[in-house]
């Protein structure tokens, strides 16, 4: 953990302890807040940034304990990043098994091709090889 995420961290840590240094006591708990805490400027905790995901929902469940409510971690941003990557994992295993499908369909597509003109051929070669053509009565 690199030290910026620590000092994040020790920020948050203040805040929900309600004892900050640099921001009033009583303070909402958000992500301005705890970068300001931190010793950093607004903006500075970002959705944007794959590194601090879990800290968003620290922040989040404790601005939820603060004003006394249940946080629900099913819809985390880290519950649903998780959950992305198994749709990810599942959408390329089924590109594979496609991608096989249509190899082996195409390839079944050529061979009956290659059958049919061989046949022809066949026929052509057959018809000429005949003396009397009898016709077929029916």
């Amino acid at each position: 953990m690199s030290k910026a995420l620590i000092n994040l961290y020790n920020a948050l840590e203040r805040l929900k302890s309600n004892t900050p240094i640099h921001v009033p006591k009583g303070s909402k708990i958000n992500n301005d807040t705890v970068a300001l805490e931190a010793g950093l400027k607004r903006g500075a905790v970002k959705r944007s940034r794959p590194e601090l995901a879990e800290l968003l929902d620290d922040i989040k469940e404790a601005e939820t304990q603060r004003i006394g409510k249940e946080y629900n971690k099913k819809n985390s941003r880290i519950v649903m990043q998780k959950e992305a990557l198994k749709l990810k994992q599942q959408l390329k295993e089924l590109q594979e098994k496609y991608d096989a499908q249509l190899s082996q369909i195409n390839s079944l597509i050529f061979e009956n091709h290659k059958l049919r003109s061989e046949l022809c051929i066949l026929q052509e070669e057959n018809e000429l090889k005949t003396i009397i053509k009898f016709k077929k009565d029916y």
